[in-house]
């Protein structure tokens, strides 16, 4: 939808903001965008006010109105309420103590069975591959490569 750049005034001149009223309104005669903006406007503040509804509150209701606020704010709050917050304490009490149990039940961690090194060997040309395996079951492999000529300072 085409778009005058004149909204916005059009806008501040409908709530009496712009400093230019009559420039305003001699544009909104020449423009058929910013006339249905006013028409729009003029609308919305007419329905704003038929929504207005006041009533005034007689003397003779007024300690019945009263009553009826102090009734809606004493009034216990329905057990629907606590009935789904307990449901939901219980259900998570079970679920830690289940947790629990099955923490205390179980033998806990296994231990990692870490592979045997049987052989070792590169295709690297001149390289040496040797390995350890120490007392508490670590093996080492090292690989050792050979300087070349070249690289030797």
């Amino acid at each position: 939808m085409f778009k005058c750049r004149w909204i916005y005034s059009v806008e501040r001149w409908f709530d009496g903001q712009h400093p230019e009223p009559e420039r305003v309104r001699q544009h909104v005669e020449t423009c058929s965008t910013c006339a249905r903006r006013l028409v729009e406007l003029q609308g919305l503040r007419a329905g704003a006010r038929g929504a207005v509804k006041r009533e005034e509150i007689a003397e003779p209701q007024f300690p019945s109105f009263m009553q009826g606020i102090r009734d809606g704010i004493e009034a216990p709050r329905g057990r629907y309420h606590r009935g789904v917050w307990a449901l939901v304490s219980l259900t998570a009490a079970a679920l830690i103590v289940a947790v629990a149990v099955f923490m205390v039940f179980t033998n806990g961690p296994s231990t990692v069975n870490a592979t045997v090194v049987e052989s070792c060997s590169s295709d690297i040309e001149g390289a040496v591959v040797e390995s350890y395996s120490s007392r508490n079951g670590v093996t080492t492999v090292w690989l050792k490569i050979p300087a070349a000529q070249d690289d030797i300072l």
